[in-house]
């Protein structure tokens, strides 16, 4: 089953639940002589399914990272607008990110380091990009392409090179 998949299932079970809870509520409110208008059921469920659903787009990425190794440090974040979604654009949700875990940075000799990236997307699998770095001449090459300049404020460079860039 694909996580979108999960997600539609996870939101149906929590509206599921609450249509229960609400039923068995409105049955005691009937016994006990009120009457609930009948439209409260699926209100009810419907926000419920609504409300998951949005919690569980923007629990994404506190659960995403917490899956990583420990001491990963996070390069960058994705965050995006969409449009079946309003209220992301007044606080777009964190779609994908890149991460290193410092621990399997690796000498290759001759002021050479190399790293693997995870590249993490939502929606999508995780990629491992791996990526060399001449510390001393300031470039990367990632996985065996051409040798590129790094930027001044490359988070990438920054983390795995650590103010050895020369």
């Amino acid at each position: 089953m694909t996580a979108t998949g999960v997600e539609l299932l996870g939101a149906i079970a929590v509206g599921i639940g609450v249509a229960a809870l609400v039923y068995a509520l409105m049955h005691g409110a009937r016994k006990a002589g009120f009457s609930p208008p009948r439209w409260l059921l699926p209100a009810c469920a419907g926000l419920a399914m609504i409300g998951y659903s949005v919690w569980n787009d923007y629990a994404w990425f506190g659960r995403a990272k917490a899956q990583l190794p420990e001491g990963a440090e996070m390069l960058a974040i994705g965050r995006d607008s969409q449009p079946w979604a309003p209220w992301t654009y007044l606080a777009p949700v964190a779609v994908r990110f890149a991460a290193l875990d410092p621990a399997r940075i690796s000498e290759t000799g001759a002021g050479r380091k190399r790293a693997e990236i995870m590249l993490v997307e939502r929606r999508g699998p995780t990629t491992i990009v791996p990526q060399e770095f001449d510390c001393e001449k300031g470039v990367f090459s990632v996985a065996g392409a051409e040798w590129t300049a790094a930027e001044a404020d490359d988070p990438v460079f920054s983390a795995v090179c650590q103010g050895e860039a020369g």
